[in-house]
């Protein structure tokens, strides 16, 4: 991105300029000031101003002071720790308001993100999004800052050139061209910096994206002695993000260093000028010198704000991109519509078809499926029939191709979507358990719920004894995905957390399939206690957790092949008893 192609992103931008000039002019005039200050100390106490420094003396006289010594060392230095002053007011209201910035994007961000839909979500990585919403948003606000701070670099060397003008024409042309030939040579370091942006944003995407990735996999990695071979994958991450920091850092001293020395040669050319060519008095060539010894840092300020500006604007345009199509893809919940109560007769399934965008076949095709209330609804089947889909189905997370799912059939579509997700209760597979206390788990979706509540789901849960071990009981701080849960204990206490608010309808998405006979056991008899107080749709590969189902629905390719009760169905030919042979109870 370009210089001011962002500006007023930030609030407050105009104030903050207006500062800043305010600031430039205060400072600007008790620097000129020097230049009367300096004829009279040389001049032994008489004044012979010429044009502007002649309505200097005037202001003086109508204003009743003499234009002596003291009063004029006075108006100085009020004047420039005035300007002091207004810049540190002006720094400060930077900071905060970058800092609000980066506060609420971070914030849009995480509306955006979780107001999408879920297959935009889904296809969302986790290591993107942490250094998105880490690092590049923050880096995002640093870099509208850096265009601020730019802006009002420029507008200060605009109002203190302006100043030197009046006091020497002549230095003032010598120093614009000067200025010129130094931004042509720090021109292409500029452009450098730009790309060394872009290279900065993408290594600190790939280190954030692969450090999640392999926190995620530790235990695969520890246990299969890999620790190597991840370590040089991290490193190489780590030396090319180091890599890219260090050439930016060199690329900005180059910068620095050039503006920093280059004003040295110019002020030792406007020097010999001043003797040898335009024959000023040394009054003005020491009061310009003075302005000059301003306009010096100001100049390399501006170069700096704009090297960091254009190495941290490619965050903003991540942020930008990423926030657009979070919008893009935002969820309609049907807020207007039918605020769902309670199931009074069942759930259906009326032909329903989905395809995956990424998929070249239906995952699911013409299923019907019904789920009369407080009945337990079991669905089997192997690997990839589709199964998962209907839970995703189900929560309203994705949206039939074909057919429709009705609800005491009425179309979920014209529901209130939040109103019907708001009674559901879900326990998948991979447990999510928040790194909390056990209480703030369990009642995470419910946080009004009594003590006695939580006591009461975590004994249906089988759980209720975990109380009692941990050390201060339903307070227990239990780690960062439940570490101080063992896999069965985490499970259900997903099972307490989907209870608690008494759901109308209780989806279990394979919530057995990865425990031990003992967990599992558990896990049946919590099921069992809920059975008849919940509508209850169970996914399964171990058939063992659905032999008390009401119906059983087995899938294969997408397609519903059988349906019936457990000891029905291993009667007969087909999948089930297939299933059931293989050893999946």
């Amino acid at each position: 991105m370009r210089l001011l192609s962002s500006f007023g992103r930030l609030p407050c931008s105009f104030i903050t300029l207006a500062l800043v000039v305010l600031s430039g002019f205060a400072e600007g005039i008790g620097l000129a000031l020097f230049v009367p200050l300096l004829n009279l100390m040389f001049q032994g106490g008489e004044q012979n101003l010429s044009f502007p420094f002649d309505r200097i003396q005037l202001a003086f006289d109508m204003i009743g002071i003499p234009m002596t010594l003291p009063p004029m060392l006075a108006i100085i230095f009020i004047l420039i720790i005035t300007s002091l002053g207004i810049a540190y007011a002006q720094r400060s209201m930077v900071v905060r308001i970058r800092q609000r910035f980066s506060r609420d994007t971070r914030r849009e961000y995480v509306d955006a993100l979780y107001k999408a839909d879920w297959p935009f979500i889904s296809a969302k990585s986790q290591g993107d999004a942490v250094n998105e919403l880490l690092n590049e948003c923050g880096r995002a606000s640093l870099a509208l800052q850096y265009e601020l701070l730019a802006i009002g670099s420029a507008l200060q060397i605009a109002i203190y050139i302006g100043v030197s003008a009046l006091v020497s024409w002549q230095h003032t042309l010598v120093t614009l061209a000067f200025g010129g030939a130094i931004f042509g040579i720090v021109r292409p370091l500029q452009l450098q910096a730009r790309e060394l942006g872009d290279k900065q944003t993408n290594a600190n995407r790939n280190l954030s994206f692969y450090i999640v990735d392999f926190l995620r996999g530790a235990k695969l990695i520890k246990s299969t002695a890999n620790e190597s071979r991840v370590i040089g994958a991290l490193s190489n991450h780590i030396d090319t993000e180091n890599n890219v920091s260090r050439q930016s850092d060199i690329n900005g001293l180059k910068i620095y260093f050039m503006v920093q020395t280059l004003p040295v040669v110019l002020i030792t050319g406007l020097i010999g000028l001043s003797h040898y060519v335009f024959t000023l008095n040394a009054s003005l060539t020491i009061g310009f010198l003075l302005i000059l010894s301003r306009i010096a840092p100001r100049l390399a300020q501006f170069q700096q704000y704009s090297q960091s500006y254009n190495i941290a604007s490619p965050a903003l345009t991540v942020v930008d991109r990423v926030i657009e199509e979070a919008r893009q893809n935002i969820e309609e919940t049907g807020s207007d519509g039918i605020a769902f109560k309670k199931i009074t007769k069942s759930i259906a399934f009326n032909e329903v078809s989905f395809r995956y965008p990424s998929r070249g076949s239906s995952t699911l095709s013409g299923v019907s499926i019904e789920i009369p209330r407080q009945k337990m609804i079991a669905i089997v089947g192997s690997s990839g029939a589709g199964k998962s889909t209907i839970v995703d189905m189900l929560a309203g997370l994705r949206v039939p191709d074909d057919g429709t799912i009705t609800i005491d059939e009425k179309p979920l579509s014209e529901y209130a979507l939040t109103s019907w997700r708001e009674r559901i209760g879900y326990v998948a597979q991979d447990v999510v358990v928040f790194n909390d206390t056990l209480a703030s788990n369990v009642t995470f979706s419910c946080p009004g719920v009594t003590e006695d509540d939580i006591r009461e789901a975590l004994k249906i849960a089988r759980l209720n004894e975990l109380i009692e071990e941990l050390p201060d009981g339903l307070q227990t701080m239990i780690g960062e995905n439940g570490i101080r849960l063992s896999g069965g204990q985490r499970q259900r206490l997903a099972i307490a957390r989907a209870i608690i608010g008494k759901p109308e309808l209780l989806l279990l998405d394979e919530a057995t399939s990865a425990l031990d006979n003992e967990s599992e056991r558990l896990v049946q008899q919590a099921l069992e206690a809920i059975a008849k107080e919940f509508t209850l749709v169970v996914i399964a590969h171990r058939l063992t957790t659905v032999r008390r189902a009401d119906i059983i629905y087995v899938m294969e390719a997408g397609k519903v092949v059988q349906i019936g009760k457990y000891d029905e169905l291993v009667e007969q030919e087909g999948s089930f008893r297939q299933l059931h042979t293989a050893g999946f109870e």
